[in-house]
């Protein structure tokens, strides 16, 4: 019997961009770096003809957030499942269902060959998660994969070893440009086995006559740079407090440490976070720790911050815990066990506050002006700097005031706690600063 062919004939035509994609030999495939290059169907395409190139494959199929793979990817895929199939055999031809079963609570496809589409949520799918943990995969494909975290691609790696009769392993992501993990790995470092392939609007003869032509003429110049015409560095001159070649800069360089050690503890407010605390010397970071958030658990954060204070031989009042949230209760711990600690209230009034709204957005910008300086040393921690990448800032209306997109507004957008940039950001932050560069000023 000959290998199955999918005929998507009728609603699935792939351009040049997307066959070279479907082509390509290397393991680890990123496809995209712009809008309207046909991501999500390259992608969708891409994981059933996996699944029927090796029956009885595996595969999982996600995006960050589940009601977000639901409302785009998942339409797709569906569209893509109603196909027809076509089996060859000694001359005949037979046309099957390619669908046996669709679970929808259990969340997979299983086709006619045996072969499983998993799909889910990255970071809220908790069902899918745990299930994930026991899964053996083929193949695994991320659409969006700038809303996920390299640890979460990493996870996914250790899933691919389905032992199938000469099965070829595929990790699979879609991408707009953006500064964080996605493109070091891909476009700055290279590793074997990795490739990019760029797909932009103008690729795609498939979309509306004047699809680019209006997004230009409406969208502001970095995102037309970005998302047009595919430059990844475009979007870091918006409303992003850091540049992400400062913290690459920050992370290489050679710094002595000298004078006194401060530390710098952020406290996880849900599953999804982490405990980080992040400790330095003068202005190199000796440590990035982190230890597991377990709900309404105190007790193991005292603990382990009693164990940092000691091993680094901290004095007391260097030492900045956020003391909001899941924070309070660990702080006041402390205070209990007469540790004068200082607390962190992100949304206090700013010494500076004729700059700054609270004491976030002071505490950030401090960072900023210190990296700009090229004065500090940070960890070289992935996660790290592209959680400091993805800070952003606004001006309300009528403001002039510094404000930083909240954590509750990140998540909303699909982004992740930037746990790890917080504890860094504490462990740097020294109180007030005058005249900061604000550009609407």
């Amino acid at each position: 019997m000959s290998k199955p062919v999918i005929d998507l004939s009728e609603i699935y035509k792939p351009h040049p961009r997307q066959q070279l994609a479907h082509s390509a030999v290397e393991q680890n495939v990123l496809y995209g770096g712009g809008v309207g290059g046909g991501k999500s169907w390259w992608l969708c395409a891409e994981s059933i003809q996996l699944s029927l190139d090796y029956p009885g494959n595996r595969g999982y199929l996600c995006r960050q957030k589940l009601t977000d793979f639901r409302i785009s990817t998942l339409l797709d895929l569906k569209r893509y499942l109603t196909a027809t199939v076509i089996v060859q055999d000694r001359g005949k031809q037979e046309i099957v269902e390619l669908i046996t079963q669709h679970h929808q609570t259990e969340n997979y496809f299983k086709l006619y060959n045996g072969s499983i589409i998993f799909y889910g949520g990255l970071g809220d799918d908790q069902g899918g998660l745990s299930r994930l943990k026991n899964m053996t995969l083929g193949w695994y494909g991320i659409d969006q994969i700038e809303e996920s975290t390299e640890e979460q691609w990493a996870w996914l790696q250790t899933r691919l070893r389905l032992q199938l009769p000469n099965i070829h392993y595929k990790a699979l992501g879609s991408a707009n440009p953006a500064p964080g993990w996605v493109k070091q790995k891909w476009l700055v470092d290279k590793p074997e086995d990795y490739v990019f392939i760029p797909a932009l609007p103008r690729d795609n003869p498939y979309l509306p006559k004047n699809y680019e032509s209006n997004l230009r003429k409406s969208l502001p110049v970095e995102m037309v740079s970005a998302l047009l015409d595919g430059n990844w560095d475009a979007i870091e001159g918006g409303n992003f407090v850091f540049s992400w070649q400062e913290l690459k800069d920050a992370s290489v360089r050679e710094i002595v440490p000298e004078g006194d050690v401060y530390m710098g503890v952020d406290l996880a407010w849900g599953g999804s976070d982490e405990n980080v605390a992040v400790i330095r010397q003068g202005n190199k970071v000796l440590a990035l720790e982190r230890w597991i958030y377990r709900k309404e658990d105190a007790a193991d954060s005292i603990t382990k911050i009693t164990q940092l204070i000691n091993q680094w031989n901290i004095i007391h009042k260097n030492v900045t815990i956020d003391a909001i949230s899941g924070g309070a209760l660990v702080y006041s711990g402390r205070k209990k066990l007469n540790y004068n600690v200082t607390p962190f209230v992100a949304g206090e009034t700013a010494d500076d506050d004729i700059h700054y709204s609270n004491r976030r957005a002071e505490m950030y910008f401090q960072l900023q002006k210190r990296l700009h300086e090229g004065s500090i040393h940070i960890p070289n921690d992935r996660d790290l700097i592209a959680q400091l990448a993805s800070i952003k800032y606004k001006a309300p209306q009528g403001e002039k005031k510094i404000q930083l997109v909240s954590k509750e507004e990140m998540k909303k957008e699909g982004g992740h706690s930037p746990d790890r940039a917080d504890a860094l950001a504490m462990a740097f932050y020294t109180g007030q600063i005058k005249n900061p560069q604000i550009r609407w000023l």
